[in-house]
């Protein structure tokens, strides 16, 4: 019983006491931006951008990822020329376009090298 009682206020607090774990940071990735997908087709497996990560741990990784975001929208400078080198975080889109490879950035750095 005192257990059901720790574990709803844990739930009830939103595990802001000693019930949350600790921050995870999330882990960085290199990556390639390639450029556009420029396929046109009625699929949403189509369009924004082309990114091949270069440390990728996923076993069978695909050839590239989808991120459906502009240049802009991801923070970059649209004017900046194809590949874009890349430090990035992320997670894969869990909605219907994670099918196609799309991915969530959820932090993004350019670096020239």
């Amino acid at each position: 019983m005192k257990g059901l009682a720790i574990l709803l206020m844990c739930i009830f607090a939103g595990g802001y006491f000693a019930c949350k774990k600790g921050s995870v940071v999330p882990k960085q990735y290199n990556g390639v931006i390639t450029g556009y997908d420029l396929r046109m087709c009625p699929s949403p497996a189509c369009g924004g951008l082309l990114i091949t990560i270069k440390n990728d741990t996923a076993k069978n990784p695909p050839p590239y990822y989808h991120i459906g975001s502009t240049l802009e929208q991801l923070g970059i400078d649209p004017n900046t020329k194809f590949p874009i080198y890349v430090d990035l975080s992320y997670k894969p889109d869990t909605g219907i376009l994670g099918t196609y490879h799309y991915i969530i950035v959820t932090q993004i750095k350019v670096v020239t090298y």
